[in-house]
């Protein structure tokens, strides 16, 4: 017999962490763990601080010139990141 109340565990989760609106903190842990992989050892090693809050990615680079190499690759790290979730987490890239 199966019941209209199932669930899997990953969905109990997902539910859980928006709940506890702690969903983006994940993510961002997630990334942060991956961004090398994503974005290359460059990137990586100049990149402060990230964050995700309201489907935009915050990137904080010690680099004027990779900020602005960057902001003209936004389209393309958003497809990076969204690949990478399966689905879209992100719309819009922020660079400080």
């Amino acid at each position: 017999m199966s019941s209209k109340n199932e669930y899997t565990i990953k969905d109990l989760i997902q539910k859980m962490l928006k709940s506890y609106q702690i969903e983006d903190k994940v993510q961002e842990t997630e990334l942060r763990q991956s961004w090398e992989k994503l974005m290359g050892s460059m990137i990586d090693k100049h990149t402060v601080q990230l964050a995700i809050k309201n489907e935009k990615l915050y990137l904080k680079v010690d680099s004027p010139v990779l900020r602005q190499e960057l902001s003209y690759g936004k389209s393309l790290i958003i497809e990076k990141v969204n690949d990478h979730y399966g689905k879209a987490v992100i719309k819009d890239v922020v660079l400080r």
